[in-house]
Parts: structure tokens; C-alpha cells; sequence
């Protein structure tokens, strides 16, 4: 009974250890065929490449403004007589916004007018000055010291011969003498002074009045092209909105009986004929800006439409209240291509976009991820290439272009396929 007990036991341990051994042996056996199948395996895979479009963006955000804008300023000081249009109003070119009361400014113009008719007067003067009346007294001057002169030099010759006949006393000859050296002075002084009134013809006061006149007229002109514009009207037709006013300034209700200094805001007028978008871009990514560049425009306000535009400006300085020590930022202006007759009632001036930039663009490059672009022992870039699946690969040199939303753009190679390790 115990032996055959005992002999149980034994059997049970004898198939336990064989059982292990067999599922030990089956267990190597597929671990071993799993290894070899993955051995077999090629290692990576292979990504087809074709020409495509390669192209970088440069995203900004922005607001829309109207593209012709204008600030209708005061011609001149004076009292606002009539207000014509109220903000928002549509007007077209030529109408009739504001009307000044010229009172003030028609005072100043005929003291100008009368400045300028003395002024015409002094050049006309001076042009005919061999007629004038100065001209006229110093020739009567010459003459008349020359006709006294004559007359002593005559009585003189007369009291010589009589006193050389001792008929007058040498007191008498001796007075003549000394009269004729007197008016002798007095000829040459009439003469001096008779030439230099001639000279001021042609000399520094004909310039001087000249230069006057010219001064006058340009004066005179000025007062009256403000008085003519008197009355303000829009200089293209387009919409009236509130001017743009200086930093920290107050805006000023514009109605009649309101004294405005010369150059005050009074409207503004943008035309909605084309829209452009003002935005501004960081210095590390100025350089990667022209104008002419090809820009998307899109925005919350006009979903689902895409504007297209391109840059036309880049400032040439930064805006110096916006500098800080991070960097500087730089004022770009993009205007709008896209037809906007049937965006008018979307569109609204002020509205934010988002700009991409288009600052780089291939219509017909290839490129490859990253990971495909292996290096050799000399440095130079390559890629392992085949034209089709059914061509053996080879190792192609390449040249690396700029990484883009695909990839590394590369030259020298045609459509196929790449390996990625």
C-alpha cells in the first residue's frame, strides 16, 4: 500500500518535469521563429515624394482702415457759420459739408491788397524813376548850381578887367573868388546827389522793392485762396467720420457759432472703394518682409472669406513710444485685391484680421521629413531613393533648401519614393 503510493507520486513528478521540458522547448521554438521572421523584415519604411507647393507663412493680426482717408482741416480762424453733414453720413465728392464766416480773414485780405498796390506802385515807380519827381528836383539842382556858377565866373572876369583899371577895390575880386570855390562845391555836391538818385533805379532799392512785391503777392494770394475755401466740401465721395485727434486731446463737437483756430480737425472722409489692413511685425521678423509679398486675410467679423493682398509698405523706423527692452516693432500696410462690392455690408472699419504672409513660396518643389536627410563621413546630405517600389534604392546626394510646413525642401531629386530610417 505505502509502495504503491510512493510509486504515484513518482509518475506525478516524472510528467510535471516532462510537461515543462516540452512547454520550455515550444516556448524557444516560437521565440526563435518570431526573431527570424522580424530579422527578415526590411528595416524602415518609404514615403512617396512628388513636386508640390512649398511655401512659408508669416502670421500677424491686424485692423482693417479704409486705404484713402483724409482730415478736413480749418482754412483759416474764424467762426463756423453752417454744418452741413453729421458723422457717418454718405457724401460725394464735391458736396458741401461746413461753411466758415470769412469776416476776419477778408480784413486781413484787403490789408494785403492795399500792401500789394503799395508795392506795385514803388516797382512801377522806380521802372520809370529817369520821369519821377526826385529824378526831376536833382536835375533842377544840377542846373541851377551850374547857372549860379556860370553867372560868378562871369561877374568875376567883369570885376578883374575894372579893377585892373582900378575903377573897383581888390576887396570886391578877392569876395568873387571865394563865392566861385563855394559854388564850385556846391555843382559838384548837385551832381553827386543827382547821380545817386539815379542809381536807386537799378540798385539795392529796386531789388529791395522788388522783392516786396513779390512778397506781397505771394501773401495776397494765400488770404485769398482761404477766403475761397470758405466753404468746406469732400474731396471724394466716401463717408464722414470724427477726426482723428492728438494724443491726450478732446473731441470737439463741430456746430455753428464754434471759434476754430486755423488747421483744427473738423471731419474726416475715408472712401470704401478699397479697404487696407495696418498691422505691425516684431524686428526679429522684419527680415523676412518685402513689399510686393503675397498676403491671406481673414477675420472673426467676415468669417469664411478670405481676402487676398499685398504688402506696399514697410516703415523705415520704429514706433519710438512702442520701444522696449524686448525689442521694437515696425508699422506694415497691406492693401486688399480682393473685389470689395460684395463685402461692403460685412466689412467694417476697425475690424481685426489675421494676415499670413506668404514669405516664402515654390510651386513645384519636394520635400522630406526631417528624418529622411542622413549625412556621410564627408558631411555632404543625402537620401536613400528609388523611383518605384520595383527599382532597387541607391544613396543620392542632395542639397538642403529651406524647412517648411512639409519638411526640408531638397534639390536633386525627381518624384519617387524616400526611405526613412
Amino acid at each position: 500500500m505505502i509502495r504503491h503510493r510512493f510509486l504515484s507520486r513518482l509518475r506525478r513528478r516524472h510528467y510535471i518535469i516532462v510537461s515543462l521540458v516540452v512547454a520550455c522547448g515550444v516556448f524557444m521554438w516560437l521565440l526563435t521563429g518570431r526573431t527570424g521572421e522580424q530579422e527578415s523584415v526590411p528595416q524602415g519604411q518609404w514615403l512617396p515624394i512628388q513636386p508640390q507647393r512649398l511655401e512659408n507663412q508669416l502670421g500677424l493680426v491686424g485692423r482693417i482702415q479704409a486705404a484713402t482717408q483724409t482730415t478736413l482741416a480749418a482754412p483759416f480762424e474764424g467762426v463756423i457759420r453752417e454744418v452741413l453733414t453729421r458723422e457717418g453720413q454718405r457724401v460725394e465728392q464735391g458736396q458741401t459739408l461746413l461753411v466758415l464766416d470769412p469776416g476776419q480773414i477778408e480784413i486781413q485780405l484787403r490789408q494785403a491788397q492795399a500792401e500789394l498796390l503799395k508795392a506795385q506802385r514803388e516797382v512801377q515807380s522806380l521802372k520809370q524813376w529817369e520821369q519821377s519827381a526826385e529824378v526831376s528836383r536833382a536835375r533842377r539842382a544840377v542846373n541851377s548850381a551850374q547857372s549860379t556858377f556860370s553867372n560868378t565866373q562871369a561877374n568875376l572876369r567883369d570885376t578883374q578887367a575894372l579893377f585892373e583899371r582900378g575903377i573897383v577895390a581888390r576887396m570886391e575880386v578877392d569876395t568873387l573868388k571865394q563865392q566861385i570855390r563855394t559854388q564850385e562845391q556846391d555843382v559838384i555836391a548837385a551832381q553827386e546827389e543827382y547821380r545817386t538818385v539815379l542809381a536807386r533805379a537799378n540798385g539795392e532799392d529796386r531789388k529791395i522793392a522788388e522783392m516786396e512785391l513779390i512778397n506781397a503777392q505771394v501773401r495776397h494770394q494765400a488770404l485769398a485762396t482761404q477766403v475761397e475755401r470758405q466753404t468746406v466740401k469732400a474731396p471724394f465721395s466716401g463717408f464722414v467720420v470724427r477726426p482723428a485727434t492728438p494724443d491726450n486731446g478732446k473731441p470737439v463737437v463741430i456746430q455753428p457759432g464754434l471759434l476754430v483756430s486755423q488747421g483744427a480737425p473738423l471731419f474726416g472722409v475715408i472712401a470704401q472703394d478699397r479697404f487696407q489692413v495696418a498691422t505691425r511685425v516684431e524686428e526679429t521678423d522684419l527680415h523676412q518682409l518685402q513689399e510686393g509679398m503675397v498676403v491671406n486675410v481673414s477675420g472673426d467679423g467676415f468669417a469664411g472669406q478670405t481676402l487676398t493682398g499685398k504688402v506696399t509698405s514697410i516703415d523705415m523706423q520704429a514706433d519710438a513710444a512702442e520701444m522696449s527692452g524686448s525689442g521694437a516693432y515696425y508699422d506694415v500696410v497691406v492693401s486688399l485685391d480682393t473685389p470689395l462690392a460684395d463685402l461692403r455690408q460685412n466689412i467694417r472699419l476697425g475690424m481685426s484680421a489675421r494676415l499670413a504672409i506668404i514669405v516664402y513660396r515654390n510651386e513645384h518643389g519636394i520635400a522630406v521629413p526631417a528624418q529622411a536627410v542622413q549625412t556621410d563621413e564627408n558631411g555632404r546630405a543625402y537620401v536613400i531613393y528609388r523611383p518605384n517600389a520595383n527599382v532597387p534604392p541607391k544613396k543620392i546626394n542632395v542639397t538642403l533648401g529651406k524647412t517648411v510646413a512639409q519638411g526640408v525642401e531638397i534639390s536633386g531629386l525627381e518624384a519617387g519614393e524616400v526611405q526613412i530610417p
